[in-house]
């Protein structure tokens, strides 16, 4: 029997499959974080994943310190930002998967339109060419323009991606042939991870993603 697509297991379980899931209507709790907040970790996460990918990271560290976002980078990136040759290439390429989350955040920002299933990476080439600004360049721009959705909708593809995670060990668990042929795992989690961070209860290096 075939497996199914990532849409077609999302349905058999009741979760959204639309571009956008429909807004939890009534929810007004606020995002921990403010748009600028999250539009620094942003930069962070891609200059990191940057380095990870083999970028030399003396600029990426003075871009920081000079736009004044030093102070929020987190210790496990300062580590890679101080020698990423120190690290083992499964540790560098954890990082380089970060890009996911950096995508997640972004859409949480207003700057992606949606984030839909979690079936192919992110556009890297789009934001590298029209989202993020240029390395060394003036954040302000960015960071100012940035703008965060209504709770609602947070919360709607928030939970919508919980959804998926905990199938996705459930199934695992039960029967590893019913996982989607199509569903990225490391996507997912990186969405999961993002979403979890949102919350404001754990450190970027200490988000703990259960199912």
């Amino acid at each position: 029997m075939p497996k199914q697509s990532t849409e077609e297991w999302a349905k058999s379980h009741g979760i959204s499959t639309l571009p956008t899931p429909p807004t939890v209507e009534d929810y007004n709790k606020p995002c921990q974080f403010t748009a600028r907040q999250i539009g620094a970790r942003v930069l962070i996460i891609h200059g990191v994943v940057a380095v990870a990918s083999g970028v030399d990271p003396e600029p990426v560290i003075e871009w920081f310190r000079d736009q004044g976002i030093w102070e929020y980078v987190s210790p496990n990136e300062k580590e890679l930002l101080d020698d990423p040759s120190a690290l083992s290439e499964a540790a560098l390429n954890k990082f380089q998967w970060q890009v996911e989350a950096e995508w997640v955040l972004l859409w949480v920002i207003g700057k992606v339109e949606t984030l839909g299933l979690p079936t192919h990476p992110c556009d890297t080439g789009r934001l590298v060419d029209e989202i993020i600004p240029e390395l060394g360049s003036d954040i302000e721009p960015f960071l100012s323009s940035t703008e965060l959705r209504l709770p609602g909708l947070l919360l709607a593809e928030e939970d919508r991606h919980y959804d998926l995670w905990c199938r996705y060990h459930q199934d695992r668990r039960k029967n590893h042939l019913q996982i989607p042929k199509d569903l990225e795992v490391s996507v997912l989690f990186q969405r999961q991870y993002a979403f979890g961070w949102l919350h404001g209860i754990e450190a970027w290096d200490d988000v703990e993603c259960d199912a």
